[in-house]
């Protein structure tokens, strides 16, 4: 069975320790779950691979192309998917960690999630697939601005203010938790949305920032 560098990486530090205890599965396992999955945006347009069975209907994944490669996809049924760990190793040393600690491994995502090495080849992800009028790949972007650094203005203005009110209330909520004072005219953007569902959160955003003074 053919893996590229970064699933073959993954396998590798999964052989040198003891995981038999956890939820991740084996490589002939990774490939079955991840053809189940094969109709998941997450997984065609991010080149993941399904790495555990939590037993729910959450999973993570091993991004292994694009801008984001190399990071860990939580891929989440009820709240809100997104990367959370930089690397492998980083993902699986938490497993452990929740193994020894009788935690959840959701209990040790981290609060932010990691952000791209490449952003501008993430923005460009993002235009790509705004601009593909494939509503499944679009699904997939509230997802990926976690990821992104909030300084690509102009992608910002476009997430903000499209008629996909599920991107505005995405980038407003991101914004909430790093405000900083050059974004306050997208968080107004987003306030001024014609979806309350945007305008509320992006009210929010705005006094985040104003908070700053």
């Amino acid at each position: 069975m053919s893996y590229n560098a970064i699933l073959k990486d993954y396998f590798h530090q999964l052989s040198d320790g003891d995981y038999s205890q956890t939820a991740l599965l084996s490589p002939i396992a990774v490939q079955e779950y991840s053809d189940e999955f094969s109709f998941h945006p997450a997984v065609r347009q991010l080149g993941g691979y399904v790495v555990d069975d939590l037993d729910t209907s959450n999973h993570h994944l091993s991004i292994t192309t694009g801008p984001l490669a190399s990071s860990v996809y939580y891929l989440s049924h009820d709240d809100d998917s997104r990367v959370v760990f930089a690397s492998a190793s980083d993902f699986l040393a938490a497993v452990l960690e929740a193994h020894e600690t009788e935690q959840e491994i959701c209990e040790l995502h981290p609060a932010l999630s990691p952000l791209a090495n490449d952003q501008r080849a993430l923005s460009g992800l993002i235009t790509e697939l705004l601009d593909s009028g494939d509503d499944e790949a679009e699904d997939l972007l509230p997802s990926l601005l976690p990821s992104i650094d909030l300084n690509d203005l102009a992608l910002l203005q476009r997430l903000a203010t499209s008629d996909n009110f599920y991107l505005g209330e995405a980038l407003a909520n991101e914004i909430i938790k790093r405000p900083a004072a050059h974004l306050l005219s997208i968080a107004q953007l987003c306030a001024a949305h014609t979806h309350n569902q945007v305008s509320g959160v992006g009210a929010k955003a705005v006094r985040s920032i104003q908070a700053l003074r």
